[in-house]
C-alpha cells in the first residue's frame, strides 16, 4: 500500500487525517523558554493570544531527523511505500530533514514532495495523492503525478503588518524595507517556494481588491479547480472575503485558519489565497 506523510503546516482536520491514515510530523514554536508542538499542544487561538501578549517574536523549529524516522520506519516495516508532502524548502528546513531521514533509512520507497508552498496547497496535493492511490496507481506514478501537480498551484496573500515576515527573515530585505518605510500593503506570493512581492497597494482595502481581481483573472484565463482562503485571528474578515470570492467562482471556497508556525511570520491579521488551477 501507499501511505501519506505530511507536516503540521498542512493544518489537516484531525478526523480526516485519522480516517485516511495520514501521519503528521509536527514543527515546533517557542515563546522564550516555553515550547509548543504545532497543532498538538497549542491551538491557533491560544497562539494568537500569546502573540499579542509577547513583545518578542516567537521562534519556529523544524522536525528532527529522528522525528521523521520514527514516522517513516513503522510504515516501511509494514511493507508500505510513502508519499511525503511538505512545506516549501524555501520557507523551512523540514524538507531537507526528510531527505536526510530517507537517506539514513537507505530506501527508495519514500517519495518526498516539496510543495513550494504550505497550508491549503499541501491539502490539495494530499487530496490528489489520495485520489490516485484510490484509483490503484503505482507508487512511481503517484509520486510523479503529485510532483507535477505542484506546478498547478498558485498563491497570493496580504498582511496587515509586514514586521513578522521581516523579523522572521521570510521576505527579501530590499522588498521588506520598502514596505516597512512606505507603510504599503504589498501583494505577496510563494514563487519557487519563497516569498516574493507581486505588486503594491497603498491601503488594505485596495490590497484586498487586488486579490479578488487576481482570482477573477485566473478563473477567466486558466480556470480554477479548487480555491481556499487562509487567515489568522481575523475570522469575520475572512468570511467576508470568502463570500466575495464566491461571487467570482462557481465552486466551493474553503477556509483555513493558520496556526502557530505560519502565524509566526504572518501575524494575526492577514488574508491568503490557495488556488489549484485546471
Amino acid at each position: 500500500m501507499i501511505k501519506i506523510v505530511t507536516d503540521s503546516t498542512a493544518y489537516l482536520d484531525k478526523n480526516f487525517a485519522k480516517e485516511k491514515d495520514i501521519k503528521i510530523v509536527p514543527l515546533k514554536v517557542s515563546f522564550g523558554e516555553k515550547y509548543f508542538i504545532d497543532g498538538v499542544d497549542i491551538t491557533p487561538d491560544e497562539f494568537y493570544r500569546l502573540l499579542e501578549e509577547n513583545e518578542n517574536l516567537p521562534k519556529t523549529s523544524q522536525p528532527s531527523i529522528d522525528d521523521f524516522i520514527n514516522v517513516y520506519e513503522p510504515i516501511l516495516e509494514k511493507n508500505n511505500d510513502i508519499i511525503s508532502i511538505h512545506i516549501s524548502g524555501g520557507l523551512s528546513g523540514t524538507i531537507n530533514v526528510a531527505e536526510v531521514a530517507k537517506k539514513k533509512l537507505n530506501t527508495k520507497r519514500i517519495c518526498i514532495v516539496d510543495s513550494l508552498s504550505t497550508a491549503l496547497v499541501l491539502q490539495f496535493l494530499i487530496e490528489k495523492a489520495l485520489a490516485l492511490i484510490n484509483d490503484g496507481e503505482s507508487f512511481e506514478y503517484v509520486c510523479n503525478a503529485v510532483r507535477a501537480q505542484v506546478k498547478k498551484m498558485l498563491s497570493r496573500f496580504i498582511m496587515y503588518d509586514l514586521d513578522y515576515m521581516i523579523k522572521g527573515g521570510r521576505l527579501n530585505k530590499a522588498e521588506a524595507l520598502v514596505g516597512s518605510i512606505l507603510h504599503i500593503k504589498p501583494i505577496l506570493s510563494f514563487t519557487d517556494g519563497k516569498g516574493r512581492v507581486e505588486g503594491i497597494t497603498r491601503t488594505w482595502k485596495k490590497a484586498r481588491r487586488k486579490l479578488l481581481a487576481y482570482v477573477d483573472e485566473v478563473n477567466k484565463n486558466i480556470g480554477i479547480e479548487k480555491i481556499g482562503v487562509h487567515y489568522g485571528a481575523n475570522l469575520e474578515e475572512a468570511k467576508a472575503f470568502k463570500n466575495d470570492i464566491e461571487d467570482i467562482v462557481e465552486i466551493p471556497v474553503r477556509m483555513l485558519q493558520i496556526g502557530s508556525v505560519l502565524g509566526t511570520y504572518a501575524g494575526a491579521r492577514w488574508l491568503g489565497l490557495a488556488i489549484q488551477t485546471k
